[in-house]
């Protein structure tokens, strides 16, 4: 009943503050996202598995009824069929009883659900992604604090045995000693590494913004410090190689003053130093091994793929291919053919037609090269066209990329922000510093 009653009220919180910017609402769902994982360990009830899925129903509806400024950004149409496409196929496939039908509508979450978040991260404004970045860095602060304490203490300390926190206390291959993964606040060490690395655009764009005041630079430096510490706790090597792949594009396409340039290195000196300081935050290590990781591939990319190609050509039914199903269904899900692989998972499930749906958005979302006006901005949608490039690559060796709390938002936010051609606004100031307004107000007083 508890929790039940906190579904509601967190539905209102995220439909009132939704209502009042879009930057708000995304800032409270992620934000129920951030806890969910902890919040459903330890409150055991069947209600605590929608925590976050209230979260969203509440942000969408409010986007839905909410008064558009004409102003404001809008999600261009090419983007909008898309995601209609994207939504429909899966819902389609519903009528299909292939399943059990509480089954049928976990595997659309896991498949449809968060597609709209494309949407949003095509109506984000300049300021949106400020307050949002804003956001993120705080949150990403506060999860390091919790990693920090489970990586002195103990995972145990925060999250109970059972069979929501499997996963976790399953995940003991870290070191010698083997030693947890570290997951922080999330259901899981791989969802905590990649919502971190999947922030990291967004924070470092904001950071590298000029006329930020020193408390919001040394704000957005240690969120970046926090989340990449953060990614080798977690010990997820896939998540690893994204924030390695991550630093290499920042590094080498970032537009940084010289300033800038030596704060990023001393930024990336330091992470180097506490890597190396714990053999704990160096799993990644076995990347090394050549022979591991071919075998490691090969059993994510392999001829069942095929197979299950002209076994289901329409799928085998939502939900039959690797989506996480909840505890309390598993006596419903009958045997299933699972992939290391989201594209295998997206073919056993949605059939031939949605994973050539899904290819053909991929390739159009990457192809969408517009250049970002000199507004700050430029650097953070250059790096966010990086990481979902290499996300959509890697997702040949895993799952989760759709379904991870709240990881899933943040990628999806960002490929609608890179599929969409920028609008040429005026370079956007820093609300934060109250200076510049004392210098621009007799200037716009004169212009008007």
């Amino acid at each position: 009943m508890i929790s039940i009653l906190l579904c509601g009220l967190i539905a209102v919180v995220c439909f009132i503050t939704g209502r009042r910017s879009l930057a708000a609402g995304l800032t409270a769902v992620l934000s129920v996202g951030y806890v969910y994982g902890i919040a459903r360990a330890n409150l055991a009830q069947t209600g605590s598995h929608f925590l976050f899925d209230a979260a969203v129903v509440g942000l969408f509806a409010a986007r839905l009824t909410v008064r558009r400024d004409f102003e404001a950004p809008r999600a261009p149409r090419h983007l909008v069929w898309w995601v209609t496409l994207l939504v429909a196929w899966p819902f389609l496939l519903m009528a299909i009883p292939k399943q059990d039908p509480m089954v049928q509508l976990v595997g659309f979450r896991g498949n449809a659900f968060l597609l709209p978040f494309i949407l949003l991260g095509a109506q984000l404004s300049d300021d949106d992604r400020y307050r949002l970045a804003l956001s993120c860095a705080v949150l990403n602060i506060l999860a390091f604090g919790v990693a920090l304490a489970e990586f002195q203490v103990g995972v145990s300390a925060f999250f109970p045995r059972n069979a929501v926190t499997s996963i976790i206390f399953m995940s003991n291959d870290v070191g010698a000693q083997q030693n947890y993964r570290i997951p922080s606040t999330f259901g899981s060490a791989h969802a905590y590494g990649g919502t971190m690395v999947m922030t990291l655009p967004l924070i470092l764009g904001a950071w590298l913004r000029p006329r930020k005041n020193a408390l919001v630079g040394i704000l957005l430096a240690t969120s970046i410090l926090a989340a990449s510490v953060g990614v080798f706790m977690s010990a997820a090597r896939s998540h690893a190689l994204l924030l390695f792949a991550f630093i290499g594009f920042a590094t080498i396409a970032s537009r940084m003053t010289l300033l800038g340039r030596a704060g990023w290195f001393t930024l990336l000196a330091v992470i180097a130093l506490l890597v190396a300081s714990d053999e704990r935050l160096q799993r990644f290590l076995t990347l090394s091994d050549t022979a591991f990781v071919a075998e490691r591939v090969g059993w994510s990319v392999n001829s069942g793929f095929l197979e299950s190609a002209v076994r289901y050509p329409l799928g085998n039914g939502l939900a039959s291919g690797g989506t996480s199903i909840p505890f309390f269904l598993m006596d419903r899900v009958p045997t299933r053919q699972t992939m290391e692989n989201e594209y295998g998972r997206i073919m056993i499930e949605q059939g031939v037609p949605g994973l050539l749906v899904w290819l053909s958005f991929i390739l159009w979302t990457l192809s969408r090269r517009h250049r970002e006006p000199d507004n700050g901005w430029r650097n953070a949608r250059t790096l966010g066209w990086c990481v979902a490039f290499v996300s959509f690559g890697s997702a040949l060796i895993g799952t989760g990329l759709l379904t991870s709390v709240p990881q899933t938002a943040i990628f999806l936010l960002t490929v609608g922000w890179i599929a969409s051609k920028p609008s040429a606004a005026a370079p956007v100031r820093d609300t934060s510093d109250r200076r510049h307004d004392l210098v621009m107000a007799p200037r716009q007083a004169q212009w008007t």
